[in-house]
């Protein structure tokens, strides 16, 4: 993932869901799960913390920018006292990027605005690790494995394995299910308005793909809910009929 340009003027519409508040309950899910779709950097504070309300709105700023491309994730290590345990957060502020699960980079310590672009664009540049998730290596029995996922409803699971699918004969078939993925891991995150799209999610995870594909017909398709309807009932109609 490239450079974006933080030093050049802000041009187009503040970014909207890209500050969200975690906690002990929600931090697997919405860091360490979310973080295997885009790179999300986690903001470990408290209230009593004056460094941390220096380092909070920049990173705020950061996260809103329009150009950038990470989810800010902000955890109060006051009230979640076991996630700051696990992530070995013995002073604060301190910052950590997610990558694939993975913790890529990190700092502690109020830092100025530009040093902080620099951290945030040098994290993004780093070679992506691999997926901690254990996937056949055989792209036939990676897509079994996939589709074992997805009539479960496990948009999460299916989605790792049908991202850089391996090479091979059953790429494409890996291809036209991975919208299924997408779409069920973005309803677990709460990307997605439930009032829109939770009646087929749900025939989805009960495998009832024929009322999962008349829901997704009476909608409206939206550029603004980042779904392409289209690639998404050509995904259930394969794994009705299961291909």
């Amino acid at each position: 993932m490239g450079l974006f340009g933080f030093l050049k003027k802000d041009k187009g519409e503040p970014r909207s869901g890209v500050v969200i508040d975690v906690t002990d309950t929600t931090f697997k899910r919405q860091v360490i799960q979310r973080s295997h779709k885009m790179p999300v950097l986690v903001d470990f504070w408290a209230t009593w913390c004056r460094p941390c309300q220096v380092l909070g709105p920049i990173l705020e700023d950061l996260a809103l920018d329009p150009q950038s491309e990470f989810t800010l994730a902000k955890l109060n290590t006051e009230n979640n006292q076991q996630t700051a345990r696990q992530q070995q957060i013995q002073s604060i502020p301190a910052v950590k990027m997610f990558r694939n699960g993975q913790v890529v980079d990190d700092f502690t310590g109020a830092r100025p605005g530009g040093l902080v672009k620099r951290f945030v664009n040098k994290s993004l540049e780093k070679s992506l690790p691999a997926p901690k998730i254990s996937g056949s290596s055989d792209p036939g029995q990676r897509l079994v494995q996939a589709r074992r996922h997805l009539a479960k409803g496990r948009g999460f699971e299916a989605y790792v394995l049908l991202d850089n699918f391996p090479e091979g004969a059953e790429q494409a078939d890996a291809q036209t299910l991975l919208p299924v993925a997408s779409f069920l891991f973005d309803m677990d995150l709460g990307d997605l308005p439930v009032d829109k799209y939770g009646a087929p999610a749900e025939a989805l995870r009960k495998r009832k793909y024929d009322v999962a594909l008349t829901a997704l017909a009476a909608l409206e398709e939206s550029d603004e809910d980042d779904v392409d309807v289209q690639a998404l009932e050509l995904g259930i109609e394969a794994l009705k009929n299961g291909r």
